[in-house]
C-alpha cells in the first residue's frame, strides 16, 4: 500500500524546487548549554485573518478563483462560440508571482551623463501560478486538473478574483501557458503551473448628442477587453 502524505513543503520542493525555510530553535555549537537565546520583543500572532478555510480547517490566506460567466471558446469546426463556465476556486496550495515592466524609451544626450527617459506606459503584469491539485471531499485531484484544462481552452481573458490581484488592479487575465507534471510515488498529487498576463479593460463611452449638448442620460458604458 502506498504511503500518501501531503507535506506541502516536500511536494513544492519535488515539483518546483521551492525549499521551505528551516528554523533552528537552539544554536548549533560545540559548547552547547553555555549560550542562551532571548525571545523578548518578538510579536506573537494570535489569529491568522483568513478569507476562507479549507476542508481540513486550515486558513487559506489568499484564495484565488475564476469567476463564472460566458466565455468564448473554439468549437470542433474552429469557430468562436460562447460557453457557460461555473465558478472555479483554484487549489488551496497555489503560489503566485507577479512582475511588470515599464515601457521606457531612453535617448542618449551628447555632452551629458546618462540618458533622457520617456515613460510611455506600463507593460502587462506577468503572472506565474504554481500549485498542486490534492484530493478533496467534493472534488478529486483529477476533477481539478480537468477543470483547469477546460479553463485553458477559453479564447479570451478570464475574470479573476483574489486579494493579491485586487491590490494590483488585476481583474482579468489571459492564460498563455499551462503545464502539468508528476511526482514519483505521489499518485494523488498533480502539480501544475500557469503562465498568464493581465488584461486591462478599456471603457468606451458612446454618446448621443442633442443640439451639441451631451446629457448624462445619453451615456452608455460598454466594457471592451484587449
Amino acid at each position: 500500500m502506498t504511503d500518501i502524505r501531503y507535506d506541502l513543503g516536500k511536494i513544492f520542493k519535488a515539483a518546483f524546487g521551492i525549499s521551505s525555510p528551516v528554523y533552528i530553535t537552539r544554536p548549533i555549537s560545540i559548547n552547547d548549554g553555555k549560550q542562551t537565546i532571548g525571545y523578548s520583543g518578538i510579536k506573537v500572532i494570535d489569529e491568522i485573518k483568513a478569507e476562507q478555510m479549507s476542508w481540513l480547517g486550515t486558513p487559506i490566506v489568499f484564495p484565488i478563483k475564476f469567476k463564472a460567466g460566458k466565455y468564448n471558446v473554439y468549437d470542433a469546426s474552429g469557430k468562436i462560440t460562447e460557453k457557460e463556465y461555473s465558478e472555479f476556486m483554484l487549489p488551496s496550495a497555489t503560489l503566485v508571482e507577479f512582475s511588470r515592466a515599464k515601457n521606457i524609451t531612453r535617448t542618449e544626450v551628447l555632452g551629458s551623463n546618462g540618458t533622457v527617459k520617456e515613460i510611455f506606459g506600463f507593460d502587462d503584469w506577468q503572472i506565474r501560478m504554481r500549485g498542486v491539485c490534492l484530493p478533496e471531499p467534493e472534488r478529486s485531484e483529477l476533477d481539478q486538473k480537468d477543470t483547469l484544462l477546460k479553463w485553458e481552452q477559453v479564447a479570451a481573458s478570464i475574470e479573476i478574483d483574489g486579494a493579491l490581484f485586487d491590490e494590483k488592479d488585476i481583474y482579468r487575465i489571459a492564460i498563455t501557458d499551462i503545464q502539468f507534471s508528476q511526482i514519483q510515488a505521489k499518485p494523488e498529487v498533480i502539480p501544475f503551473e500557469i503562465t498568464a498576463i493581465s488584461d486591462e479593460p478599456i471603457e468606451f463611452l458612446l454618446t448621443q448628442k442633442s443640439n451639441g449638448v451631451v446629457s448624462t442620460g445619453d451615456l452608455e458604458l460598454i466594457d471592451v477587453y484587449e
